[in-house]
């Protein structure tokens, strides 16, 4: 009598247990039938329990209570089972395993459905970990679209300066860049690390002149979950991780904000940097190339620039000659962006003598980026019936500024600068009386201006204070 009174006490403790279990527990017989199904088990079904022992998956499909059952696929196979269930409507994980008697006949199906907590749970890392992977595709498809890394050169300053990248790239230390707007400056840079042990990782450019101020540390560093108002509820990864064990291209370096710079400093001394957000630092491989084309010594006696910063990137600096300074190299180039252009767009255009020419006496103050752009327009605008590129079309009436300095303006209006003056400064009047004049175009709108210059506002306004460009018309 007391071993039936604890046999009937364990049962209750079982059934007890099993009740009150979120998972869902039922077991059916050999056929099929369900011989016990706890009360989660009838909750997700919305069935009591006179409806379901007795009955198969069979009669439960067939009332469209669920989709299918790894019941009956653990019947079949005689091995355990996992599989997503929709029991009314809802996407349910169960699990069935077969249990065999000691003569290895099949006895029970013991079957586990997931609650709708676990599942919801389930469903909320998984659309997490799709997010992330959408979010690395998309840096993966950022990144190949970044993998032109072709020097097409013929002049002997270009083919030295091939040689001398290809001879730094083995090493990690810094590289800094000089050179005009236009000339290549991110195409040496890629050139450099496709030619590194770090080829196969991450290269990430970026221009700092088109990040607000405010947003540099949280782009560069990423930020925590929550890290300030408005910030994704999953936190951001930085450029500095995107670049880990590749290479960070830092272009336009002058307008890196001075807060900005002393936290890159530190990163470069220490190779670590705290997450905006958080108190744990990361540690990160990343190899910096940088390109500008301001004075950065000038900036350093201005105190626009630190000085600490400058002698620690400028290990390895690197001078990319204009294009009017290499006329070797136009030819290549020009023949190029023909053949890649007509590949992109479905032409068959060509350079004709009178082209090249044209090309070779024009002195391209935008450099590669200005005939990149020429070829480009000149292929598009190329009428189907005509297969010699409409150059003439590119350009002002008198494209090659024919006459003395002082008697020739550019198209535009613009003064040539006296031929008296020294580089710098005609460069500087020259910079002053473009600026001006793109302002005046945009009717003094500054955001539309700094858009046209390819700059950010606040560099234009910078730019306009040093050199006392008047701010409105």
């Amino acid at each position: 009598m007391k071993k039936e009174s604890v046999l009937n006490s364990t049962h209750n403790l079982y059934k007890t247990i099993i009740n009150a279990s979120y998972d869902c527990f039922c077991v059916t017989d050999s056929t099929g039938h369900y011989i016990v199904a706890n009360q989660a088990t009838l909750d997700s079904m919305q069935l009591k329990e006179e409806e379901v022992l007795g009955k198969t998956p069979y009669d439960l499909m067939f009332d469209n209570v669920y989709n299918h059952s790894t019941i009956l696929e653990a019947i079949k196979t005689k091995k355990p089972v996992t599989d997503l269930v929709n029991v009314r409507g809802v996407q349910r994980l169960s699990t069935s395993v077969p249990y065999f008697d000691q003569d290895g006949n099949l006895e029970y199906v013991i079957t586990n459905n997931r609650s709708d907590i676990v599942m919801d749970e389930f469903a909320r890392l998984l659309a997490y970990e799709q997010e992330q992977h959408a979010h690395y595709k998309n840096i993966t498809n950022y990144l190949c679209s970044s993998t032109e890394t072709k020097m097409i050169c013929t002049s002997p300053q270009m083919h030295a300066l091939r040689w001398e990248c290809s001879t730094i790239a083995s090493t990690n230390s810094p590289v800094m860049l000089f050179g005009e707007s236009g000339v290549g400056k991110e195409l040496v840079s890629k050139f450099i690390h496709s030619e590194s042990p770090r080829s196969s990782q991450p290269f990430i450019p970026v221009n700092c002149s088109a990040i607000p101020p405010e947003l540099f540390e949280s782009e560069f560093f990423g930020y925590r979950p929550g890290a300030f108002t408005g910030a994704s509820s999953k936190g951001k990864t930085g450029l500095l991780q995107m670049a880990d064990h590749g290479t960070l291209f830092l272009d336009e370096l002058g307008e890196l904000p001075l807060l900005m710079q002393s936290k890159l400093l530190r990163f470069i001394e220490s190779g670590e940097f705290y997450p905006v957000g958080s108190s744990k630092t990361e540690k990160v491989d990343v190899r910096i190339i940088t390109a500008t084309n301001r004075n950065l010594l000038e900036m350093v006696q201005e105190k626009t620039f630190r000085s600490d910063l400058y002698y620690r990137l400028h290990v390895l600096p690197i001078h990319i000659p204009a294009l009017r300074d290499r006329p070797d190299d136009i030819e290549a180039i020009s023949l190029y962006f023909v053949d890649h252009y007509n590949q992109k767009y479905y032409k068959r255009t060509y350079l004709s003598e009178k082209n090249m020419e044209f090309l070779l006496h024009y002195s391209w103050p935008g450099n590669v980026r200005e005939l990149r752009n020429v070829i480009e327009r000149a292929v598009l605008i190329s009428p189907p019936d005509r297969r010699e590129l409409p150059l003439e079309q590119m350009f002002s009436p008198d494209p090659f500024f024919s006459g003395t300095a002082e008697q020739t303006s550019l198209s535009s209006g613009i003064p040539m600068p006296s031929l008296e003056l020294s580089l710098q400064d005609a460069l500087d009047q020259f910079e002053q009386q473009y600026i001006q004049a793109v302002i005046d175009k945009n009717k003094g709108q500054l955001s539309e201006a700094a858009r046209s210059l390819g700059i950010h506002r606040t560099t234009l306004y910078r730019k306009q204070q040093k050199k006392k460009i008047p701010t409105s018309l």
